[in-house]
């Protein structure tokens, strides 16, 4: 490095530039339009903690009148629909009726099957995509 180092400044030396009054009077002139940096003023963080403490509450108390206003608002619920709601699809059975009831063959429905079948559809999707990207890219590279 110290030889590459000492070539450059040798050619630096070996070049002839002047520089014309005009150039040196506008360089001059920039110079003293500049003003220098000054140091910013600190800021004051008692401002700014009880920006974010005010911030902070006022967000708590919409929440708490949010909550308050859905509550509220909640519409009766029958009992026997609150136990469908609940997730229980049995109605409920009267105790004072001494009828026998049938035997009754009560299955509750199936709905994971087509949730199956729409996850082996998208396995399916996503294989199909994975192939056409490494085709893609087995014709690119």
């Amino acid at each position: 490095m110290d030889e590459f180092e000492k070539r450059l400044k040798r050619d630096a030396h070996s070049v002839q530039a002047e520089v014309l009054p005009e150039l040196r009077s506008r360089i001059d002139a920039s110079l003293r339009a500049v003003e220098p940096i000054r140091p910013a003023a600190p800021v004051e963080r008692r401002a700014t903690a009880s920006l974010w403490w005010a911030s902070s509450l006022t967000g708590l108390a919409a929440v708490l009148v949010l909550v308050i206003v859905v509550n509220m608002n909640k519409p009766d619920v029958d009992p026997a629909q609150e136990n469908v709601v609940a997730g229980q699809t049995e109605p409920p059975l009267p105790i004072d009726i001494p009828l026998i009831s049938p035997k009754l063959d009560i299955r509750s429905a199936d709905f994971a099957s087509p949730l199956e079948e729409e996850l082996q559809k998208l396995q399916a999707d996503i294989e199909k995509a994975r192939e056409d990207v490494r085709e893609d890219v087995d014709f690119t590279f």
